[in-house]
């Protein structure tokens, strides 16, 4: 069985799923296809995406209990828009930090601001790094930040064969990133045997075992 480290399926606080429902169905067709452990990853501290830390909080403990129904053990985090200043974030199981970047402009402010969240405890998980087009092929950084302990995560959407991570074997996660719209047909569930080696090294990461 597999795990999801990155979904907005938490329902009515961003701009993924809106209903609690849809949250049960799509649960549902994850736990079909061998996905049994999902964490909840709502945006904050997003320029455009508003979100309220303690609407996340309070609307993830009231729905926790019907998820979990389904046999699929949930957690609550969050994708943290980096930022020099961060507002508040929810870390995932209390240590890691599931951090976005802009798309297309380096953030000067990248590597100071990760050093001083790990100073403060927190190991770091960089969301869908193959959106970043000036890290790929860019490997003085990609080592700076590998030396630092970052950790990459990648959606499996973009997963082919010219996938300049895969190729170099710096993926430690894989995750649908799902906002609900079309998961059905946008989320090939092969990957998740096919890759399974990248799950069971992010599985490690997180020490979560079934």
């Amino acid at each position: 069985m597999f795990f999801d480290i990155h979904t907005h399926l938490l329902p009515g606080v961003d701009d993924g799923v809106d209903d609690a429902s849809k949250t049960i169905e799509i649960l549902s067709y994850f736990k079909k296809h061998g996905i049994d452990t999902v964490f909840f990853t709502p945006h904050v501290n997003h320029p455009t995406v508003k979100t309220d830390i303690n609407k996340i909080k309070e609307v993830y403990e009231s729905f926790k209990e019907e998820f979990e129904k389904l046999s699929v053990k949930t957690y609550l985090g969050s994708e943290i828009y980096l930022k020099p200043k961060i507002d508040g974030f929810i870390p995932i199981k209390d240590k890691f930090l599931l951090v976005e970047l802009p798309t297309d402009t380096y953030p000067i402010y990248l590597i100071d601001t990760i050093f001083e969240l790990q100073l403060e405890g927190y190991e770091i998980i960089l969301a869908h790094v193959e959106r970043y087009k000036w890290l790929e092929n860019n490997t003085l950084l990609i080592d700076r930040l590998k030396v630092m302990n970052v950790y990459f995560q990648v959606n499996i959407e973009s997963l082919n064969k010219n996938n300049y991570y895969l190729k170099n074997s710096l993926i430690d996660f894989l995750a649908t990133d799902c906002h609900g719209n079309g998961y059905r047909s946008k989320i090939d569930y092969s990957v998740f045997e096919e890759y399974k080696e990248i799950f069971e090294r992010g599985r490690k990461i997180l020490k979560i075992w079934k």
